[in-house]
Parts: C-alpha cells; structure tokens; sequence
C-alpha cells in the first residue's frame, strides 16, 4: 500500500523554470556511447564517434585499420566525406586509398551539384589537404544561386560552414541573424531549426565559430541562447553516437556562448527531514562547467513560501558554495525542518531566477487507537479496546451486521504537534481472499480521525464472506518521509441473520478465483425481408416512368428533323446524346452494383464531356435558329 504516496513524493520535488535552464548534459553518458561507437565497422558511426570524442578532448583510439579495410561507394559522396573526415580525426589518411580524391572532384566538376553535395566534397578534399581546389572567386557567387533555389536551414548551415573554409566569413555575419528568425518555437519554450537535431546544431555551431572568430558580439539575444539551450536539454537523452557528437557540439557551443545561459539542478536529494536541514544545487552551463563571471555571493534564495498557505519563511537568503566544488552550492533550511510541507523556493543565479519545489519531510506517528465495538442504533455503549503502536490486539474483535466498528485516533509528528495527512485509511481484508474494503478517514476541526464502519453495509464489499479480516490503518502523506501501515490485528464479521456472533458464515467459493465463464455474443437475427411478388411490383413501380416514356416515343415517333446535318455538328450531337445516355445507365449501375464512390469516379469525365458537348450543342442551335 506504501506505494501509492511514491507519486506524491515525486510531485513534490518537480522544479518549475523559464528563465533558467532546469538540466544539464551528462557528458560522461554521452562519451560512454562516444568510446562504443568507435569500435563498430560501420563508417559513419566511426565519424561520429571519433568527432565526439574530438570535442571531448578524449583519447582517439587507433583505428586505421577499420579506416583501411572499410567498404566504400565512390558515388556516394556522403559516405566519402564520413571516410576521410574519420581518416583525418584519427590520423590516419595514409591508410585511404587514392581513388577517394576522385569522388569529391567530381562532385565540383558538376553543374548540377546540390548544397550539401557541395558541403561533403569540400571538407572530403580538406580532409585529404586538398582544401584550395574549391577556393574560387564565384564560388560564393554560386552557393548564393543554389541558396535561391532551396533556402532551407539546413542548406543555409552548410553555406556557412562552406564560408569557414573559403573565406567568407563576412556574408555568413550579415545573414546570419535573419537564418536565426526561421527558427520553429514550440510551446514558447525552446527553439530549433526544421531538420531537428542535425540542422540545429550545424547552424549554432556554425555561427557562433563565425562571430567568436571575427571578434564581433553573438547574434543570438539571451531569450534565443536559453530557447536553443532548452531545446538540446530535450534531445539529451540520445542513445547513438551521431546524436551524441551532433549534441555535444551544439551544447558546448552554447556553453561558450557569453553570457551563457545558466542551468540550476539539484546535487543530490530534493527534500529535507529532520536529520538534515540542507540542500544542494549544481549551477553550471550546460556542460556541467562553473559559470564565467559567476561570484558565489549572486547565488540567493529570493523567497520560500509553503505552498498550504502560501506563508513566507524565507527572504534574500545566499547559498554557500561548497569547499572544492566551485559548482556546488548549498541552501540552508534549518528554519523550517519542523514545519513538514510543500514550500516552493525562488533561486537566483546573478540576473535570472526559477523556482523550485522542495518537500521539508516529517515524521508522523499515532501513538494509540481505540476500537470500539458497539450496535449500530447507539442504544448500548460500545466496547472500547486501545491498541499502542506498533503492538496488536490482544484477542480477535467480533461483530455482526447489527453492530458498528468505531475507531479514533490523532496523528502527529517528530515534536507531538497534531497534523493532518493527505492520506488516511482503514483498510479490512479477509486473511486468504482477494477482496477487501478500504474506508477514508477524516479528520474533525481538532485534527483527531474517526471512522464509523456499519458491519452490515460491508458484506457486499467483501463479497459476504464472513470470519477473520485484517484490520489495518494506512496513514501517508507527500510531505511525510515514510508512510505508516499499522496492522491492529484480527476482526471477526457475521453477517448472517440467523448464526451467532463469530461463528463463520460458509460461503461458495469466490466468483473472482478461477477462469470466467466464456462470453458468447449472439448477433441480432436479420430482419425478416419482403416475399418476392412484394420487390417485384416495387421495381416496377420504380421503372414505371422510364417504360411511360418508352412507349410516348414509340407512339409519337423519334424527331431527328432538327439533329445536325453537317459531320462536326452531328458528332457533337451525337456524343452529347452517348455521354447523357451514359450517365443514365451509370445511375442504373449505382442501383444494381456500383457504390457511391465509384460512381463519382465514372461520372467526373462523363459529366465533363456531357457539359462541353451539350454547351457547343445548345450554341449551334440558338445559331441556326438565327439563321433561319
């Protein structure tokens, strides 16, 4: 039963933030994926691996050999850009064989190259030192052109990164700003290019490098920088390699960023009892790194309210930076540990603040319960029996459907002060069966609990099996460090008329033990349909109007006086008859067969060719007859 207050311990230590990013990226996971990726065969996961590890200023394992015996297709010039790319993270380029120049020339040589072709075959080539052969005049001339075609995101992150390599740093810082304004927001939270991932992280990456090597301030306003960094916090949780490389660069990018956003965690637990009276927080970048600029005392509690009553028990309180651990700060609560709750706590980080809710977790007891056993109209006094914690009854309690089980109590905590709890329960189960009863206890205005229970209401909850029950109170509370269940100990119940008090009743065996009867679903019996003379004399009543007009022609006689003498105009009359006629008959097949669907699908062309005929029709007509 202690289970069900584990989501109210976890609720109570959720933190809630805007302005400071509440996470940070485990870099020692990330590595861990980073180092086992290095060991796979596959190319482009043995780039990733190697670019990660690379950021991290880990040790490159060697792998030249796996660089010398991989597999590669020379017309696929993404999976060139991953060989020679891995080749020069590992030193490694004279294990390449000389044909992989081919592909990155010839992807140059063509006009119909496309952006990220472009991309791949330019850092192939400077993979292999051979970084001058795309380094011409109009070479930003032509990305500009192919920009106007496609001017996705992630087209214009390689144009950026292109400009890195070929000198054009100064295009990339006069649009760099207007690619930052395509980025999607979602729920007003976080930003991040169209692509996910891999786009983002290519275009910060990239821009930041630019603007940090020209000397001139970021693009990004602070709003953007917190926007993006919580965008990577979401996407932390990758499990690849390439996610982890693509992660770790778009972090560490934002990390270096100035001012870089700032990110409060807790250290260790969320909440306090009464044997500790602190708690840590992390505040870091998003690497886990001390914040430039970041003087120990700019880290303050603001405020701390209990949420019950929205009472404030702290006010500009400064947190403690822990002794060799510049990230660690510590928040005193000495002041309220004897006052258990939910209290939300503001925290400061030089300009920007979260709140966070904490949980002061106490200590509850019951010291004693009276069980009283009495009738259920009052007209004796009960029979009171008081149990301490945490013993049990000394003998099995009786009762019967004429009489009622009363219990009392008070709940308190460490320092005997009365409480109330969320959760208050009294809970009754036959010893071996799979139902029971459980009954809510309230408190009255003094705080004490009372809880009447009629034995007679009880039999259909337990399933009108008498004899010995469990009698149990369950006390819990999200603000209580362990929840209390307190077995009193047994309950005899009689609820048949006609035994006597404490003499079981025999019961059939529980419906709810062994397999149910099979359910068999009987379908409603068809309707019973018309004898045949009966649809026989309707169909006709249906073609009735069609055989009238069958026979007023065979009596009056078919007019072709005016039908159309020349060969244009009577082919014109001609399928205009055929494209009507072959409506009608398509309506007499969405009577016999067709269905609604496919009738509209014959009848669209059959419509067209009936208006365009009947339109040209009708006009040579009125023509003739002015004619004439």
């Amino acid at each position: 039963m202690s289970r069900c207050f584990l989501p109210l311990l976890l609720l109570s230590v959720l933190a809630v933030s805007h302005a400071i990013l509440q996470g940070t990226v485990d870099v020692k996971r990330l590595q861990r994926i980073l180092e086992e990726g290095v060991k796979s065969k596959d190319i482009s996961t043995l780039y990733y691996s190697l670019k990660g590890l690379k950021q991290l200023n880990a040790k490159i394992p060697d792998v030249c050999n796996v660089i010398q015996n991989t597999k590669y297709d020379l017309k696929n010039i993404e999976q060139i850009f991953h060989l020679t790319n891995a080749a020069d993270l590992s030193g490694c380029q004279n294990s390449l064989k000389p044909d992989v120049l081919s592909a990155p020339t010839q992807v140059l040589d063509k006009k119909d190259a496309t952006i990220p072709d472009l991309y791949h075959a330019v850092y192939s080539l400077k993979a292999l030192g051979k970084g001058s052969i795309y380094d011409k005049e109009d070479s930003l001339k032509n990305l500009i052109q192919l920009l106007k075609k496609d001017d996705s995101p992630a087209n214009y992150g390689y144009v950026f990164t292109l400009c890195e390599h070929i000198g054009c740093t100064a295009w990339t810082a006069t649009h760099a700003e207007s690619a930052l304004l395509a980025a999607d927001e979602t729920d007003g939270r976080s930003l991040h290019f169209d692509g996910g991932l891999p786009v983002t992280s290519l275009v910060l990456s990239t821009i930041i490098r630019t603007y940090k090597s020209l000397g001139k301030p970021s693009p990004l306003s602070t709003e953007q920088r917190y926007k993006f960094g919580a965008y990577v916090l979401s996407r932390r949780s990758v499990t690849s390699p390439r996610g982890a490389a693509l992660l770790l660069d778009a972090a560490a990018a934002l990390a270096a960023d100035q001012p870089t956003p700032i990110s409060i965690v807790f250290k260790d637990k969320k909440f306090i009892t009464s044997d500790s009276d602190s708690i840590e927080f992390s505040v870091t970048d998003l690497i886990g790194r001390p914040i430039p600029n970041l003087k120990p005392d700019e880290v303050i509690a603001q405020s701390g309210t209990r949420l019950a009553d929205d009472v404030v028990v702290l006010s500009k309180q400064p947190l403690t930076q822990k002794s060799n651990e510049p990230t660690t700060f510590i928040l005193n609560l000495s002041k309220i540990k004897s006052q258990h709750g939910l209290y939300k706590i503001s925290l400061s980080a030089g300009t920007k603040s979260a709140n966070f809710n904490i949980a002061v977790l106490g200590e509850i007891q019951v010291s004693s319960i009276e069980v009283g056993i009495g009738d259920v109209d009052g007209t004796t006094s009960p029979k009171v029996t008081t149990v301490t914690y945490p013993n049990k009854l000394t003998e099995k309690l009786q009762a019967d459907h004429l009489q009622k089980v009363t219990l009392k109590f008070t709940v308190r905590d460490k320092w005997n002060k009365p409480v109330v709890v969320q959760q208050a329960f009294v809970r009754i189960a036959p010893a071996n069966a799979p139902h029971e009863a459980i009954y809510v206890a309230e408190p009255d205005a003094a705080g004490t609990y009372k809880v009447e229970l009629n034995v007679g209401a009880m039999s259909a909850h337990l399933q009108h099996s008498g004899g010995a029950h469990e009698l149990s109170v369950l006390l819990g509370d999200s603000a209580v460090a362990a929840p209390l269940a307190w077995t009193l100990g047994d309950l005899v119940l009689n609820f048949a008329r006609d035994n006597a008090v404490g003499e079981p009743v025999k019961t059939t065996k529980s419906p709810y033990r062994g397999p149910l009867p099979e359910i068999a679903h009987e379908f409603r019996s068809a309707e019973a349909r018309p004898s045949r003379l009966v649809s026989d004399v309707f169909a006709l009543a249906c073609g009735a109007p069609l055989l009238l007009l069958l026979l007023l022609w065979a009596r009056l006689g078919l007019n072709f006086s005016l039908f159309p003498p020349l060969p244009l105009p009577a082919l014109t009359a001609l399928l205009f008859h055929i494209a009507l006629g072959g409506s009608l008959a398509l309506y007499g097949m969405l009577w016999l067969q067709l269905t609604m669907f496919e009738t509209l699908r014959y009848l669209l062309p059959l419509g067209a060719v009936t208006f365009l005929s009947g339109h040209r029709l009708l006009r040579g007509l009125v023509r003739d007859k002015a004619s004439r």
